[in-house]
């Protein structure tokens, strides 16, 4: 591989988590074999040493017992097995008696002898252990043990796994090598991705998806999620984009038709007529703006530091009241139905306006005799603030569209409005941590805001509880409201 191809994957994280796992690995062989040589060694020592000083002991005996010639074939009969230990033995006078191992000097007790394997009559042997012992009648006994081939085995099993330890270490440095390769390429195509993205193509998406594979891959599908959020929210801005310039076109152009015409009236009171009209529409594209401020206050999630315990009871209660007037004045027929006691964790204001957005469209899209239902219950998923109309209604299919900002359905465009009061109020309710519902109530409309209610030790650490007295609403007037 081109050393130029090489940095990119030594700056890599996961090529240099493999070079510390193969260091450890390395160091691992290395100290199991240290410490396997140094222990195995001692043990060989020690097992020779114990097995020499008894075998000095049996031959003490049989010479006490049988005579020192006896003993003498029993050592040499010892010495023919495989195996065997190196024996010398010899009498009072000095005779050799039996034994193949040469004169070592007289000097008794442990020694450990270092040879080059070409000594006479230490053919083959580098290092003895021996005893040497003067026995009761005289007579000398060596016994010894060559600890050379305890040894070369050991050293051909260190150096076995010296040779597969280093052949692991190889083909993990490998597999390493190669591995992070392969991640860095997908890494680079996925980099390449969203550096596209970055320059304007914002169609660019990662081809490496693997939702339920490795972590690239689902990196990779958790990009191009966000990506397609991304285009949404542009498609989005576009259209909110066009609708605002459309909506607004329509107000200014009259604001500007009607200072022209206060320019150029013959009369006071044509004049003052023209600029009460101008100053009406300059009233409207400001409420716009102010309903588009307070979509996106909501869609920041700004209003939760000033979540309180509500009493949707009461508040629920008081926008119904508020409305009934002029609802029942335009031949229309209000029914409120109230849970006894349902409190939310939430914004009182932002409630009340969205409540109040609800009753002004049904005020607004409803026949002149429809029947308007408040309702307030409590269901296990959770707290359900509805308003019904018996109305024409709009198709389910429309449902989606009708909540979205600036959307308004051809029939609603001769009415005054902004088109963001449904829009608001879905975002209330996912402030609130609900949602929006559309219904079809056949006949007419059902929306319904979906709300968690809050537990007992909220109402008390914000001294909020249904059988308090009602406290004073906000004002209520809903997005699209004159």
């Amino acid at each position: 591989m081109p050393l130029a191809r090489l940095s990119p994957l030594w700056r890599s994280t996961s090529f240099r988590i493999s070079l510390i796992h193969a260091g450890l690995l390395a160091a691992a062989i290395v100290g199991a074999g240290t410490g396997g040589w140094v222990a195995t060694r001692g043990a060989a020592e020690r097992e020779a040493h114990d097995r020499i000083a008894l075998e000095v002991h049996a031959v003490t005996l049989e010479i006490q017992a049988e005579g020192l010639k006896a003993a003498g074939d029993a050592v040499m009969a010892r010495a023919e097995r495989p195996g065997a230990l190196e024996y010398r033995l010899v009498d009072p006078t000095g005779r050799h008696v039996a034994g193949d191992l040469t004169d070592l000097g007289p000097k008794e007790g442990w020694r450990s002898l270092d040879f080059d394997g070409t000594a006479p009559g230490l053919e083959g042997k580098d290092r003895l252990l021996i005893l040497t012992q003067r026995l009761p009648d005289g007579a000398l006994l060596t016994v010894g043990e060559d600890l050379g081939r305890a040894e070369a085995l050991r050293n051909t099993l260190f150096r076995t796994l010296l040779f597969w330890g280093g052949l692991a270490l190889a083909l993990g440095l490998a597999a390493g090598l190669y591995l992070t390769h392969r991640a860095f390429e997908r890494m680079n195509a996925l980099v390449r991705t969203v550096r596209a993205v970055a320059e304007g193509d914002l169609a660019a998406r990662a081809s490496d998806v693997r939702p339920e594979g490795d972590d690239i891959g689902q990196l990779a599908a958790g990009v191009n999620q966000m990506l397609d959020r991304i285009d949404v929210l542009m498609a989005a801005v576009r259209r909110v984009s066009a609708e605002v310039a459309h909506d607004l076109r329509t107000p200014l152009s009259h604001v500007r038709q009607r200072l022209d015409a206060a320019a150029t009236a013959a009369t006071p009171d044509l004049r003052n007529a023209a600029l009460q009209s101008a100053n009406d529409g300059i009233d409207r594209a400001l409420r716009m703006f102010d309903a588009m401020l307070r979509l996106a206050e909501i869609d920041a999630g700004e209003a939760r530091a000033r979540f309180a315990a509500v009493d949707l009871t009461d508040l629920t209660d008081r926008v119904a009241d508020a409305y009934r007037a002029e609802l029942e004045a335009s031949g229309r027929t209000l029914i409120v139905q109230i849970a006894e006691c349902s409190v939310v964790e939430g914004d009182a204001d932002l409630l009340t306006q969205a409540l109040a957005n609800l009753l002004e469209n049904a005020l607004k899209h409803s026949r002149a005799a429809a029947t308007v239902t408040v309702r307030l219950v409590e269901e296990p998923d959770g707290i359900k603030l509805s308003v019904e109309d018996d109305g024409p209604g709009i198709p389910p299919e429309m449902f989606e569209v009708a909540v979205r900002p600036f959307s308004r359905l051809d029939p609603a465009r001769a009415a005054p409005g902004t088109g963001l009061g449904m829009a608001i109020t879905a975002g209330v309710a996912r402030l609130h941590g609900g949602r929006l519902l559309l219904e079809d109530a056949r006949p007419g409309l059902r929306v319904t805001m979906l709300l968690a209610p809050t537990q007992g030790p909220m109402l008390s650490q914000n001294d909020a509880s249904c059988d308090r007295g009602r406290p004073d609403l906000p004002a209520v007037r809903g997005a699209d409201g004159n």
